[in-house]
């Protein structure tokens, strides 16, 4: 294989190899850390659930999971940069280094009590004794002391204990507690099964579901509460509970990524979940609490710059991404192309080989045909015309097979096959001149030669 040849397919496979260098490193699955928790709650389940999907579906971004006890810890742990995405609630310490991807779910804030308890307002709970959901959780707490202080009562005269969902039954049953508060979706199981708990103990099933008729005002003062409303049958349908709809405040759980995610992460993890929600919600009716968040200049929850070019339609293309990339890899090829091709041309590199003999033999040879006489001479001078033209036949089936040169050397060979020819006329001319007998006069006699005698 020749030096032009070789150089060349180096170059072929250099490129074809850092091509597909490049396309294996765009397309690498990219792991993201997921701060979720409690272990076995409904969350963890369907964040696994999600995990296994991306997977099966090949996705670009993978999830890795983190373990994290409640919402507060999974906020701490995306503000020290430990994780890359987070379910936190808003009304606890929401990160600054946080950005929203997708409401997680609505938690609304439900008051309920047994008829007949003579907590009918917020205003009634003063001296009563209230179960507020999540043993250990002090978040839930401090939520529902703030909607007391909202409502103009003040957090010490009513006594709140934490209860879990299984509990509720009994400490209803006992009159430990006086009614219930519960924050989360009612779809959910913890709120279903305390909620059924309040139901069943109470004479009657007839349970009083406090509103919030202020809940809007509210909303407006408290940045991380919202106004919700609290659809008819949401506790059963038989008889409905609540019977007709009424409002009352919650807060939001948010899925939410540390500020420097890349953002074709961000796009390509907020496409996958919102595309694979509805297959998913079979198996996690979770999935179908996630909704799109406010995407609206100056809502109070910042969104992330990747889930936003998805959610608003403007999601870009691998061109359009590295466009600047690209139009500076193509000059630096170019400019690339350019330098190797004058460094090769600089060094020889593919510059056809010329023969140094040829050509210039046959100019001798020319030569050396117009001031021969001998015969022998001009015969050995055509054999080696003959042999350079069958050399140089051969030589025109190589891989550095020159035209033009070619061309120049049958000129040549063609000049001196003529030359040969001229000589050898020349010669035969000359040859016939001097054989040809003398021609004398008419009546002349031939003369007599005499022979010499010897001297002594």
């Amino acid at each position: 294989m020749s030096r032009t040849r070789l150089v060349i397919f180096s170059i072929v496979c250099a490129l074809i190899g850092f091509a597909a260098l490049a396309t294996f490193w765009y397309n690498r699955p990219t792991a993201v850390s997921f701060a979720v928790g409690p272990a076995g709650s409904e969350s963890a389940k369907f964040v696994d659930a999600l995990r296994l999907a991306l997977q099966r579906e090949r996705s670009s971004v993978r999830l890795r999971l983190v373990s994290s006890d409640s919402p507060s810890d999974s906020a701490g742990r995306i503000e020290r940069g430990d994780v890359d995405l987070a379910v936190v609630r808003a009304d606890i310490s929401f990160p600054p280094t946080a950005v929203a991807i997708a409401v997680w779910q609505r938690n609304p804030v439900i008051l309920a009590a047994p008829a007949g308890s003579g907590i009918e307002r917020w205003t009634d709970l003063p001296g009563k004794t209230i179960g507020v959901m999540g043993r250990g959780i002090g978040f839930n707490i401090r939520l529902i002391q703030t909607i007391l202080r909202e409502h103009g009562v003040q957090p010490s005269t009513v006594n709140i204990v934490e209860v879990l969902p299984w509990e509720t039954a009994e400490l209803v049953r006992k009159k430990t507690i006086h009614g219930l508060v519960t924050i989360g979706p009612p779809a959910s199981k913890p709120v279903a099964d305390a909620m059924a708990g309040l139901i069943r103990e109470t004479p009657g099933g007839n349970v009083t579901l406090v509103p919030v008729r202020e809940a809007e005002a509210i909303a407006d003062r408290v940045s991380f509460l919202e106004s919700v409303d609290v659809v008819p049958g949401s506790f059963g349908s038989n008889p409905p509970r609540p019977a007709e709809t009424f409002p009352t405040l919650g807060v939001l759980h948010y899925l939410v990524a540390r500020r420097g995610l890349d953002d074709s992460l961000a796009s390509e993890f907020t496409q996958q979940l919102f595309t694979l929600r509805p297959t998913l919600s079979t198996q996690h009716p979770i999935a179908l609490r996630i909704e799109v968040p406010d995407t609206e200049k100056g809502s109070s929850v910042q969104v992330h710059p990747g889930a936003l070019a998805y959610l608003t339609g403007e999601q870009k293309t691998f061109v359009e991404r590295y466009s600047d990339y690209l139009y500076l890899g193509i000059f630096g090829l170019s400019l690339g192309g350019s330098a190797i091709a004058a460094l090769a041309g600089y060094f020889g590199f593919g510059r056809r080989e010329r023969d140094p003999r040829q050509l210039p033999e046959v100019l001798v040879l020319l030569r050396d045909a117009r001031a021969t006489d001998d015969p022998d001479v001009l015969d050995g001078i055509a054999h080696r015309s003959d042999d350079i033209f069958v050399e140089a036949v051969e030589a025109s089936k190589g891989p550095n097979f020159d035209q033009n040169r070619f061309a120049t050397l049958m000129l040549a060979l063609d000049r001196l096959n003529a030359a040969i020819a001229d000589r050898r006329r020349a010669m035969a001319m000359m040859y016939d001149e001097d054989e040809e007998p003398e021609v004398r006069p008419a009546g002349q006699a031939e003369p007599v030669v005499l022979p010499v005698a010897s001297r002594g």
